[in-house]
């Protein structure tokens, strides 16, 4: 009678009543047994009780996530083409971040009736705290150069204000370029950043170097450098953030400069889309089934002129 006790125990919690115990008084192993039972299906209501609660928490804050994602997104610019009455020139910029929120960021607006500001950025961390200091720079980004379109000067008092009791010691690095629709002058100041790439309408490309600066955010008083260039008609500058070029494959290879310059080769004269979208497929082949360890942030411009 004890054993078919025990059976019918068992049968009755695998049914789902986890509060089911057994009693049984024989004084002998089987007594044992049923109280093994007993605590067995305590310490089973207990941990189901527990994976419910992890569970509903893990969801809310895979929601929270989620929320913080279209927040993210919807503060960069995503509507192309975005000046379709500006003929000068052709526009295009992708953000693919590695999780669910990134570091990277672009932006491009314009600052008086013929110059267009252009700016990427790259976090120091990932998730939400690179997200939310990656906020606070593209705004302060946009404001300082709408007071001041100077790029170096745009830099040293974004920096200013970022080193503030920035007591995370976070950084992020910024290429800031003004473009001259009238001219195709191109005034550049980098903070840490990657060099951009060129292609001149002759179908050329070229990593164009400026002096590399020091990011933003960890010390004040640093000062920038404005550089200019020209661009004449058919010209396209691409900036860019590391996770292009530091993509990785199974075999633990980069995807380096050469082949991200090859991909733009390859598409020519394309549009600033088309061109963005065949690196980022390029990236993509090359990493196969590797995870995406950095977010993808890539930024393209061809000027056609006046």
């Amino acid at each position: 009678a004890p054993i078919l006790a025990l059976e019918r125990g068992a049968r009755v919690i695998g049914d789902g009543n986890r509060e089911q115990r057994l009693e049984i008084s024989t004084g002998d192993e089987i007594q044992q047994l049923g109280d093994t039972f007993n605590r067995m299906a305590s310490d089973l209501a207990a941990h189901i009780r527990e994976l419910t609660e992890t569970t509903a928490a893990k969801e809310r804050i895979q929601s929270e996530l989620k929320l913080a994602t279209d927040i993210q997104a919807s503060l960069l610019p995503r509507i192309f083409p975005p000046f379709p009455d500006r003929k000068e020139f052709d526009l295009y910029a992708l953000m693919d971040p590695a999780k669910e929120v990134g570091g990277d960021f672009y932006d491009f607006f314009f600052v008086d009736e013929h110059r267009i500001c252009m700016v990427i950025g790259d976090v120091s961390d990932k998730g939400v705290p690179a997200a939310l200091y990656m906020m606070v720079a593209k705004t302060l980004l946009k404001s300082e150069a709408m007071r001041d379109a100077i790029p170096s000067k745009v830099l040293e008092r974004v920096n200013d204000i970022l080193a503030l009791d920035n007591n995370s010691s976070m950084f992020v690095t910024v290429f800031c370029a003004i473009l001259d629709t009238e001219t195709g002058r191109l005034s550049c100041a980098n903070a840490g950043h990657l060099p951009p790439l060129l292609q001149r309408a002759d179908g050329t490309v070229e990593l164009r170097s400026f002096e590399p600066g020091f990011v933003l955010g960890p010390l004040p008083d640093i000062p920038y450098k404005t550089e200019e260039m020209n661009l004449s008609p058919g010209d396209l500058i691409l900036i860019y953030t590391d996770g292009v070029t530091e993509a990785t494959n199974p075999e633990k290879e980069m995807y380096g400069e050469q082949r991200m310059m090859d991909a733009v080769t390859l598409s020519g004269a394309a549009e600033a889309e088309s061109i963005i979208k065949a690196i980022r497929a390029d990236v993509q082949a090359f990493a196969g089934a590797a995870p995406q360890s950095d977010d993808i942030t890539v930024l393209a411009l061809r000027y056609f002129g006046p």
